[in-house]
């Protein structure tokens, strides 16, 4: 349900979500129906109640996600923005591998592009470039060249400009139904594709969101990568892996010293979220691309406050200029419609969007990185930016 008031984003719950505790709020408001109705959030068996505002005539609502949006902060003081959505931290974790980031007021963000699109490259990184940022760009190796893909020439120009080129496969399958031989093939061969074209990377994204939590998967990815990105849903990666109210960790360690399983949060499944104007269910073999029943669909205006609130979720961990959690925003296909409700694509973008959601960053003096600006520390067993 999707209630407006004005002045501030707000999130109460319908039910407590095994992830995140809720500040709930007693706004008083009307709630108007969404901008369409095509209520079911992938992963999730219950869905929050979200009250959203607009500084002027815009609302928000929730996308695609595991989680309720975290709101954003009008107040002059940025640290502390009303009925947040909180992770349950453990505290025990030392903060000196942390980067000092004082001249940013504490914000981080990392922006990824999947899937090769060549969109990405003609249209969203000359918006980049008009902010000075750099990103991540998971490629699929047998995507290039392709039609509506990027060329290899695309590929090689955004490396030489300083944009971080990373795997995502050769063909991009559902991991979890592949045979070793398979996985070897998509995952190494990936890389071994890359390296073939001067570039060697180091950290490895999971197609359709699957694999993290599979031993063969990760045990593979292991081999050949330092890092690993899934698209989980949530806004935030935690360095030290210690955010998580239902997973208690004080560091992020592949195995469990118990038992030896894997790990809800490690190097090899760093949390991101996808950029999706469809809440809903998608079929297996076109993600994003099909709704398979009730879904939410959500104007620009409403997505950019779900960005906003999103980004500026890490601002209850991110205090003192120690930087303890990052929010990862992962982009797929950009269109040029006026409004995304154009599109009947979950996962698309449109470009005066995109450059909104950027000049926001821009304005409000974020700090873009690259996700290989991240390293993993073998002796704590913990993420960290490199200086």
């Amino acid at each position: 349900m999707i209630t407006v008031v004005i002045g501030m984003v707000i999130i109460s719950p319908s039910t407590t979500h095994s992830q995140f505790s809720y500040s709930p709020s007693d706004q008083s408001s009307s709630s108007p129906p969404p901008a369409s109705q095509t209520s079911f959030i992938k992963f999730k068996t219950t869905t929050p109640t979200l009250q959203v505002v607009a500084s002027s005539s815009k609302s928000a609502g929730p996308h695609h996600r595991t989680h309720a949006s975290p709101p954003s902060s009008t107040s002059s003081s940025p640290s502390k923005p009303p009925g947040v959505v909180l992770a349950t931290t453990n505290g025990t974790s030392s903060p000196t591998s942390y980067l000092n980031i004082n001249n940013n007021k504490d914000k981080v963000v990392i922006i990824n592009f999947d899937d090769s699109f060549k969109n990405q490259f003609l249209y969203a990184k000359p918006i980049l470039d008009k902010y000075g940022f750099k990103a991540t760009f998971f490629e699929v190796c047998n995507y290039i060249g392709s039609t509506g893909k990027k060329t290899w020439q695309d590929v090689s120009a955004l490396q030489k400009d300083g944009m971080d080129i990373e795997s995502h496969t050769m063909t991009h399958p559902h991991l979890n139904t592949l045979s070793q031989a398979s996985l070897n093939y998509e995952i190494g061969g990936s890389k071994q594709c890359l390296l073939n074209h001067g570039i060697n990377p180091p950290i490895f994204a999971y197609p359709y969101s699957e694999g993290s939590n599979n031993p063969s998967v990760v045990g593979i990815v292991g081999k050949y990568y330092t890092l690993a990105r899934t698209d989980s849903g949530f806004p935030l990666t935690f360095l030290h892996c210690d955010g998580w109210k239902n997973h208690q960790q004080t560091d992020c360690r592949t195995y469990s010293a118990n038992g030896g399983t894997l790990t809800f949060a490690n190097r090899y499944s760093i949390k991101g979220w996808t950029h999706r104007h469809i809440d809903g269910p998608y079929s297996s073999s076109q993600e994003g691309a099909v709704c398979a029943g009730v879904c939410h669909s959500y104007d620009n205006s409403q997505m950019l406050q779900i960005f906003i609130a999103d980004v500026n979720s890490q601002l209850n961990f991110n205090q003192g200029g120690i930087t303890k959690a990052i929010p990862i925003v992962i982009y797929h296909n950009f269109v040029t419609y006026p409004d995304i409700t154009s599109s009947k694509d979950a996962a698309d973008t449109t470009l005066n969007l995109f450059d909104e959601e950027m000049k926001y960053l821009h304005d409000s003096g974020f700090k873009v990185l690259t996700l290989n600006q991240l390293g993993y520390d073998t002796t704590h067993n913990v993420l960290y930016i490199k200086k």
